[in-house]
């Protein structure tokens, strides 16, 4: 028997977005257990019979307001949504039973044109993530990645007790890499469930290439890595980020690949964000030191992490900037 699962759905706005994802869980052929709107703002909210509500104390990113809700959650496995995502029917039925080990569990996520948002996410060497398979109408088998996507994801219990909720100090973006990467050194794996499927509004909330999105992103980035990458891969970081943004910037210009539509803007804000994450780097540090007692896997493991997981560079000038 498929275990019971919760659902926990972030919102800020509420509205149609909202009713939308209620909607497709309405429609499970699996009920969840149990589920949780949490709403990070004042909006006022309306919701079918059975769904709970939980208001935060006043506006608040992406990472606080899940925090709110994993803290009323975490007996079960809980799914984890935006509100701009819709799951297809048997969506809950196919995450629950490819659940055969404590982990990490990605569902294969769509656009609403019917190609890929991403089935999970590829690692540069510099902890930089960007989306597998977007764009691509392929339907991969059940494989691991190496990092999940935010937008929707199932957490088994055991990796919240281990490994902890989100770190509030990053906002929005790049909580979820860095929750994946802290995963991956307790000894959990990111696993892809091709056949649990949900649809996602991508870029519904700060746009696919905004300068703030790009600030959020490479200063999140840069403390993940910090606090979580091997120390090889950390001293050769100038270097690992120095040839990705050379190649995202000649993406740019010629309007395709990771950088395409930033533009000057967008390389301004990128490299405000790395100078603002390692500003910010003796603090990721701390909690490095705090993190490595309980670490499971080493560096020589988590570097073959990165190699399992690195992003092919046929695929460098065709792949898009991993969103929420």
């Amino acid at each position: 028997m498929d275990p019971a699962i919760d659902v926990l759905i972030v919102t800020h706005q509420a509205g149609h977005l909202l009713n939308e994802c209620l909607e497709g869980l309405a429609k499970q052929r699996v009920s969840p257990a149990r589920t949780v709107v949490v709403v990070s703002s004042h909006a006022p909210v309306s919701v079918r019979s059975g769904v709970e509500v939980i208001h935060t104390h006043g506006p608040c990113d992406f990472a606080a307001a899940a925090n709110r809700g994993l803290s009323t959650l975490g007996d079960r496995p809980v799914v984890l949504l935006n509100d701009d995502t819709v799951p297809d029917p048997n969506f809950l039925a196919a995450l629950g039973g490819a659940i055969e080990a404590e982990g990490i569990y990605q569902p294969r996520i769509l656009l609403p044109n019917g190609t890929v948002d991403n089935t999970g996410h590829r690692l540069f060497w510099d902890g930089f993530n960007v989306a597998r398979d977007r764009g691509t109408t392929e339907t991969r088998t059940a494989d691991t990645c190496g990092a999940f996507s935010g937008a929707a994801v199932l957490f088994t219990p055991e990796v919240l007790r281990t490994v902890g909720v989100f770190d509030e100090d990053f906002g929005a973006f790049g909580e979820d890499l860095d929750l994946s990467l802290r995963a991956v050194r307790h000894g959990f794996q990111i696993h892809h469930v091709p056949g649990a499927v949900v649809t996602h509004r991508l870029g519904a909330t700060y746009g696919r290439t905004s300068p703030r999105k790009i600030f959020l992103v490479e200063r999140n980035r840069t403390r993940a890595a910090v606090r979580s990458l091997p120390v090889a891969a950390l001293a050769l970081l100038p270097l690992t980020t120095g040839v990705r943004v050379a190649s995202m910037g000649a993406a740019a210009l010629s309007g395709s690949g990771l950088g395409a539509g930033a533009g000057l803007n967008g390389a301004i804000a990128a490299l405000a964000g790395m100078a603002a994450g390692t500003a910010q780097a003796p603090r990721a540090w701390g909690k490095r030191v705090v993190d490595r007692p309980a670490w499971v896997i080493g560096d020589t493991a988590m570097l073959r992490h990165l190699a399992d997981a690195r992003v092919p560079f046929s695929d460098w000038f065709g792949t898009a900037i991993s969103d929420q």
